[in-house]
């Protein structure tokens, strides 16, 4: 037999406030009438606790409940806060013997969060049953009719609530740091996951980016980025229109950021040292860079046998004598800081180019009825279109490099994950039965980058084909599921994959390369610019051609960051020059 639910009115909580009008208000509002008021409470119901165990669940519009650990959490600690709307109905149909139960109209999250959290009672707000002039003469219309406001109001109570912004949660978390409250302590009473209270109280020590988050509606990530290049407003700018515009681009964006504003803090320091010396430092706006070439392209003057070198100890009295900050990578050293000494004009200063350009014996074609202007100017823009190819070069290299930091960082969310992506096993045999250079190499080596990813550590070289000792990756497989075995193979698909990728393979992209970033793309990752032209037949022409050093015809004005650098590091350019 079903008994009345025990219900205990309350009085310590009340109609929400800010829907009751002030005492003093009310007596003076024009047209407010008290006993009116007074006399239809009955319309608002009756606010009471019940056990959340003896409530009964109606049919509700939402067929799925997530009840997420934080959201179950925070009722545990401080209740169910708001209400859950019930109204009374007869248990037995047609019995009159007083006993009912509370059936929940609006609020099914919130019981089934109370009944797991294990709470004795919760709010309840006990609204008045419709008329029952038709339930009688015509129950079906009643029920019809019943059944139509339980799906509006469920529906209305969902569709029209607004969740609070981004930018207003940062708000609320720095006023309760400035209330003397830890990221620690906001995350454990708010029960709002740790990685995210890290990102909102790092906003909220940051006035600029909460400024540009709630003019522009950003989100937390979006956000947390501008508030790291806060004190710099170009950063800000381009940012915040990345975020806007292209917002799949903001973290390469950010990345190149980072690595620009790392080289040059890493360039300051040897840029203040040559200062120090009388040495002039040559940026990209400063006057002399268009006609500046380095001294390792020069000899002392035209009269030197070819080939001649000249010393930055030679060149130091030379009024165009100047140094460039570059940065160079070394695999064991990695990114350094190094100068590259310059001449900032040296056809005025006498100086010829170190190398002869050996002779053809034929003239180079020339249009006919061309005159000298026109050649002078045509040779300016063949000049100039092979700086400008020079230039593409260096900012996609560079840019390669950043994507690859952000590429690295997915595969690693995409290895933690419990499952692998739709399609991941066909895949997987796809590529070993196609057995690539990059695979074989990875399988015979150890995949050292598969570990790293994984964290599973890093092999040394001591899980090789040869080594006899088995890889963590294999012992990982055994002891876990076949879900996450199948992710173990994809991480070592992908990471042999992606370990046989360089700056290279922008503009020169093997097949498996190619189906390595579609494969990627199609699984969500945003591909940066410059890895949007592996899958690009007609990349850039003018960039395939070879940028080591090499002689240039005489009187060539080259650009100071086009020359100088030893082969693989030539496109390493100085931080002056972003």
């Amino acid at each position: 037999m079903t008994t009345e639910p025990t219900i205990e009115a309350t009085t310590e909580a009340t109609v929400g406030t800010d829907d009751q009008p002030d005492s003093e208000f009310a007596t003076t509002r024009p047209g407010f009438d008290t006993s009116e008021a007074l006399s239809t409470l009955d319309q608002l119901g009756e606010l009471a606790w019940a056990d959340p165990a003896e409530l009964v669940l109606e049919v509700n519009t939402r067929t799925e409940v997530q009840l997420d650990p934080h959201f179950c959490a925070s009722v545990r600690d401080r209740g169910v806060r708001e209400p859950i709307s019930v109204y009374r109905r007869n248990d037995r149909d047609g019995a009159d013997d007083g006993v009912s139960v509370l059936v929940v109209r609006k609020g099914q999250r919130r019981t089934l969060a109370a009944l797991k959290a294990s709470l004795a009672r919760v709010r309840v707000l006990i609204e008045p049953q419709p008329t029952t002039g038709d339930i009688d003469t015509e129950p079906e219309r009643a029920r019809r009719a019943h059944d139509a406001e339980r799906i509006i109001d469920q529906l209305t109570e969902n569709q029209h609530r607004a969740d609070i912004s981004d930018a207003e949660q940062v708000t609320a978390h720095q006023h309760l740091l400035g209330l003397g409250m830890s990221a620690a302590q906001i995350a454990r009473t708010t029960r709002t996951p740790a990685k995210r209270v890290r990102q909102t109280t790092a906003v909220a020590g940051s006035a600029r980016a909460i400024e540009v988050g709630a003019r522009y509606d950003l989100d937390l990530v979006q956000m947390s980025v501008i508030a790291e290049f806060s004190d710099d407003d170009e950063a800000v700018a381009r940012l915040t229109e990345t975020a806007l515009q292209r917002p799949h681009q903001l973290a390469h964006v950010a990345q190149r950021l980072r690595d620009t504003r790392a080289e040059r803090v890493l360039c300051a320091e040897l840029e203040d040292e040559l200062r120090e010396d009388g040495v002039t430092v040559l940026g990209r706006d400063d006057a002399g860079h268009d006609t500046a070439m380095t001294l390792a392209r020069l000899r002392p003057n035209l009269d030197d046998p070819s080939g001649t070198e000249l010393t930055e100890d030679a060149h130091r009295d030379c009024p165009g004598h100047a140094a460039t900050v570059t940065v160079r990578f070394d695999f064991d050293q990695g990114k350094t800081a190094h100068t590259l000494w310059v001449c900032t004009d040296p056809a005025t200063h006498g100086h010829a180019e170190r190398y002869d350009r050996p002779s053809s014996g034929q003239k180079p074609a020339v249009p006919v009825g061309e005159t000298d202007e026109q050649r002078q100017a045509r040779e300016d823009r063949e000049r100039e279109a092979a700086r400008e190819a020079r230039r593409t070069v260096i900012a996609n290299n560079k840019a390669w490099e950043s994507a690859q930091v952000v590429r690295r960082d997915w595969l690693r969310e995409l290895f933690a994950r419990k499952a692998a992506p739709k399609g991941a096993a066909i895949f997987v045999a796809a590529e070993f039965a196609q057995g690539d250079h990059d695979l074989r190499r990875a399988m015979e080596s150890g995949n050292d980058l598969a570990l790293t990813l994984l964290g599973l550590g890093d092999s040394g070289g001591g899980y090789g084909y040869y080594s006899g000792r088995p890889s963590p990756v294999a012992e990982a497989a055994r002891s876990g599921s076949a879900a996450r075995a199948t992710m173990l193979a994809l991480a070592l698909v992908l990471a042999a994959y992606e370990d046989g990728t360089s700056r290279d393979s922008w503009r020169n992209p093997t097949p498996a390369t190619r189906r390595y970033f579609a494969q990627l793309r199609d699984w969500g990752y945003a591909l940066a610019d410059v890895e949007q032209l592996v899958l690009t037949d007609d990349a850039t022409d003018d960039a395939t051609e070879d940028t080591t050093d090499a002689p240039k015809g005489a009187g060539d004005a080259v650009d100071v960051n086009e020359q100088g650098a030893p082969e693989g590091e030539e496109d390493s350019e100085a931080a002056a020059f972003g």
